[in-house]
């Protein structure tokens, strides 16, 4: 068991300080669990990964952390990684409940968080605008921006480049909490589909998946608001806040999309792999333009309709 833990520890541990790493190294901390006595046990490599994790971002920060604006980017760079590390914890903490009620709950800490840093962001004070300041050089380095060619031209790139900015940063604000759902739902489904390599029923039960039908007037009741606070143009922060909501219920049912497109696949005969499908569907939504287009609308309106339209029949 120790050698276990140690082991699960290293290897969560390291995955944390790789770039894409950081989003999926929750991922083994889930995957073994079951292998520990009890759950107590088994939420010790999450202690360590984050107490491995504070300190050694405070080691990274040491030289900024007189700062208020220092803190601030530490927590700013901590926020994904905290996220994910108390999903985990939740996850694990409720072996054996439902597979909805154990996201659901896994994710409450994440939407919370969103909606509490979006209202935060929402009152600038002189440490926000330097972080924000600090933020832009970041994205305008990033993108390879330089100040060669005359000075009109270097001003209008300039310019272009921080309205994208601006609204990269203000889309943040609305899609904050839903990207979080979104990780953890795929973190929690690779260690699911990992601990049921060898279950021939696990696609069986993916095509089952339902959301809760409360779920519904959360989704209608969220979008509704959010079409009544466009018309009535009202401030950012109403919008972001209704849209975070609005989004966190269309995650909810595109995986409920998702598992009756499974469920047709199955029926017409289709040798599949849902970690695969899953994973596609997850990479299409984030990273190609265009087809993402389709995975975020198409998937929860597919959810939502089976209200009303029986896609899946309950003796088969």
């Amino acid at each position: 068991m120790l050698k276990q833990l140690l082991f699960l520890t290293l290897v969560s541990f390291a995955l944390s300080r790789l770039l894409v790493g950081n989003l999926l190294f929750t991922i083994p901390l889930m995957v073994l669990a079951p292998k520990f006595s009890n759950r107590k046990a088994a939420l010790i490599p999450v202690g360590l990964v984050a107490l491995l994790t504070v300190a050694t971002e405070l080691f990274r920060a040491r030289a900024v952390l007189g700062t208020t604006e220092g803190k601030l980017m530490l927590l700013v760079g901590m926020f994904i990684p905290t996220v994910l590390l108390v999903a985990s914890a939740v996850w694990i903490a409720m072996d054996g409940k439902r597979t909805v009620y154990r996201y659901l709950a896994a994710s409450l800490f994440g939407m919370v968080a969103s909606l509490v840093v979006v209202i935060w962001f929402s009152r600038p004070n002189e440490a926000l605008t330097k972080v924000d300041s600090a933020m832009y050089e970041t994205f305008r380095v990033l993108l390879g921006q330089t100040s060669s060619g005359d000075q009109t031209s270097t001003v209008v790139q300039n310019t272009n480049l921080e309205g994208v900015y601006r609204m990269s940063v203000l889309a943040m604000g609305a899609i904050l909490g839903p990207l979080c759902m979104a990780l953890i739902g795929f973190t929690a489904f690779m260690a699911m589909s990992y601990q049921a390599r060898f279950d021939s029923t696990f696609n069986q039960r993916i095509a089952r998946w339902k959301v809760p039908e409360v779920s519904l007037w959360v989704f209608l009741g969220s979008w509704t608001l959010v079409l009544l606070l466009i018309v009535l143009k009202s401030a950012y922060l109403y919008r972001a806040l209704a849209l975070q909501v609005a989004l966190g219920s269309s995650v909810l049912y595109a995986v409920q999309g998702m598992a009756i497109v499974t469920y047709w696949v199955l029926r017409k005969g289709i040798a599949i792999s849902t970690t695969r499908l899953f994973a596609t569907v997850f990479i299409l939504a984030f990273l190609i333009p265009g087809v993402n287009v389709l995975v975020v609308f198409v998937l929860p309106l597919l959810g939502v309709t089976e209200t009303w339209i029986m896609y899946r029949r309950n003796d088969e």
